[in-house]
């Protein structure tokens, strides 16, 4: 198993994958943004709002990872605490760490 010391030391930008991020500003402008040559590009969305409102950042997608720190410490999200499969799964994976002390 491979220490969080030599994943980082392993770390490449190049691994990651291309991201382009939604936002809508405190106007209600829309914007998108992404990297290109390490800086951020914006571009304005050509769909006009309609009108003002908050801005805020939208994230549709679920975020089931959970960490396992230590048996009695887990790192997760609100979306892994909610998703049943998920926390079954983790059961099974405490169980099993748990059978090998």
């Amino acid at each position: 198993m491979h220490s969080l010391n030599q994943e980082i030391k392993a770390f490449s930008r190049n691994n990651l994958r291309k991201q382009c991020t939604r936002v809508t500003t405190l106007t209600g402008k829309k914007i998108i943004e992404t990297w290109k040559d390490a800086r951020i590009h914006v571009v304005e969305e050509l769909e006009p709002s309609g009108g003002g409102g908050c801005g805020y950042v939208q994230d549709l997608s679920l975020d089931l990872k959970v960490g396992v720190i230590k048996p009695w410490l887990l790192l997760g999200s609100q979306d892994a605490a909610h998703d049943l499969d998920t926390l079954k799964r983790l059961k099974n994976v405490l169980n099993l760490l748990n059978k090998q002390k």
